[in-house]
């Protein structure tokens, strides 16, 4: 069963499968780096790109075939062989799952970007829904042992604020990931990678895949240090001890 694969070491890939990757970047100067990176990410790729686009109008988002639940709720693009980017994640995580497709032989994957604060104002019912269609889509169209599947974003404030201010960014996060996890574990067969941690200063985050090398790109403002460390849901309360610790000076 995959549930008992160690995910971090890619037990649940058949041999020569690639994991998603992620590579991690500090933005730079008014966001420069990131203005470059996608331009050439867009521009020069041979494969076009979904911009899964949290701040687009529903109408259009769902007129290109982006689920979604109403302005800033929450935005999941088609499965396909596309590339895949969004941006401006502040609270917000993000989920990748890729395999590779049984007819075509290619990766295909899917991006979602999901805002804590609206489903827990809203209702995880009509987002459920369609997250979970996402990932029965990859896993009846996908080879087994080919899929992988990932979880980025978030946020994580201490010592930053006040104590009431900080502690639902912190309970947003767990409750989301423990969400994501436990339906991306159900219907997959494994538990996914959290890629990074969330974030533990202040700053946005910008967010590109790669889909035929399974490469994550994410630029944020600070990279490095323990919320940069990936890891799995049986982790989580080892890891928060290490995001709850006084920043460095």
């Amino acid at each position: 069963m995959g549930w008992y694969k160690d995910s971090l070491r890619s037990e649940h890939l058949n041999d020569g499968v690639r994991p998603i990757v992620a590579c991690l970047s500090e933005r730079g100067a008014v966001d420069m780096n990131v203005t470059a990176f996608e331009g050439s990410f867009i521009f020069h790729n041979k494969r076009s790109a979904w911009n899964v686009n949290y701040f687009g109008l529903p109408v259009f988002l769902t007129k290109e075939g982006l689920k979604n639940d109403g302005i800033q709720s929450y935005v999941i693009s088609p499965v396909d062989e596309m590339n895949k980017f969004s941006k401006t994640f502040l609270n917000c995580t993000c989920v990748v799952a890729a395999g590779q497709d049984a007819e075509t032989g290619e990766n295909i994957s899917f991006m979602s970007h999901e805002d804590p604060k609206y489903l827990q104002k809203h209702g995880w019912r009509n987002f459920t829904r369609d997250f979970r269609e996402s990932l029965y889509k990859v896993k009846e169209r996908c080879v087994p042992g080919t899929i992988d599947a990932v979880i980025a974003g978030g946020n994580f404030f201490t010592h930053v604020w006040k104590e009431e201010i900080e502690k639902p960014f912190r309970d947003d996060y767990r409750n989301v990931v423990y969400a994501l996890a436990w339906n991306m574990s159900a219907i997959l067969g494994f538990p996914p990678v959290i890629i990074t941690g969330p974030k533990i200063v202040k700053g946005e985050e910008h967010i590109f895949y790669e889909n035929e090398h399974r490469r994550l790109y994410i630029f944020r403002k600070k990279v490095g240090d323990v919320s940069s460390e990936s890891y799995v849901l049986k982790m989580y309360f080892k890891q928060e001890k290490k995001w709850m610790e006084p920043l460095p000076k």
